[in-house]
């Protein structure tokens, strides 16, 4: 399995950042199931949400699963203000899970994952710490 599939699977199942910076309507804006959001009313955009949606990406979006074939996310936004380093990002990420599980191929948590303690934060997505077990190779 390529790095590179991890890494967008990961994207789309734990975007780095959760929300969008609140927004406020500029017009009325009327939602498909008849809700309006009136002008000046604030809007907290979940990219999480719409990355795990079951019409985009089937039933079993709350899954991560990195044989998924359709990986698309808005990990990095979208259209104009898609994020310019996103390819970088990309590349680095996928490159140092490469070298990381090189090195250490026996590599593991070395806590519960239910023990992980999450950032205290609505916008970031990740954790306070993350404790593994180092294993060389060789």
């Amino acid at each position: 399995m390529p790095w590179e599939e991890v890494v967008e699977e990961t994207l789309r199942a734990e975007p780095a950042i959760k929300y969008l910076p609140l927004r406020f309507a500029v017009t009325d804006l009327k939602l498909p199931d008849g809700q309006v959001i009136a002008a000046g009313e604030p809007i907290l955009a979940a990219y999480g949400a719409a990355n795990r949606h079951p019409d985009w990406h089937g039933p079993d979006a709350d899954t991560f699963d990195v044989t998924r074939s359709m990986k698309d996310h808005l990990a990095f936004g979208y259209g104009v203000h898609f994020c310019l380093g996103a390819p970088l990002a990309r590349l680095e990420v996928a490159e140092a899970l490469r070298q990381l599980f090189a090195r250490f191929p026996g590599v593991s948590l070395a806590a519960p994952a239910g023990d992980l303690r999450p950032i205290p934060t609505l916008i970031s997505n990740g954790h306070q710490e993350l404790p593994v077990y180092l294993r060389a190779a060789g």
